[in-house]
């Protein structure tokens, strides 16, 4: 069998070498910590706000969660569109 026939036959985590298999291993690890940064943010952005705001202007804690949950998030969007033509040319290859 050539060696084309036999690369494709085999599954994509086959051909990775160490550095390879080191990258994706940190990059899965910084991937998850973001999502936890992001469900921790949730978790206490209306208490934060309670301390940090004047009781008069606790009816604007939910605009205020939810600009901030929003801006997060679509910076979190944002980077990860910014990767998308690099892992696309990657995969190319």
């Amino acid at each position: 069998m050539s060696e084309s026939a036999t690369a494709a036959a085999s599954p994509w985590y086959r051909a990775l070498d160490r550095t390879q298999w080191k990258a994706l291993i940190a990059s899965n690890l910084g991937w998850t910590f973001d999502g936890f940064e992001v469900f921790a943010l949730i978790l206490t952005v209306g208490v934060a706000l309670r301390q940090l705001l004047d009781p008069s202007q606790y009816q604007f804690i939910p605009a205020y969660a939810g600009a901030i949950i929003a801006i997060t998030v679509f910076g979190w969007g944002l980077s990860s569109a910014a990767f998308l033509p690099i892992i696309s040319a990657a995969s190319v290859r």
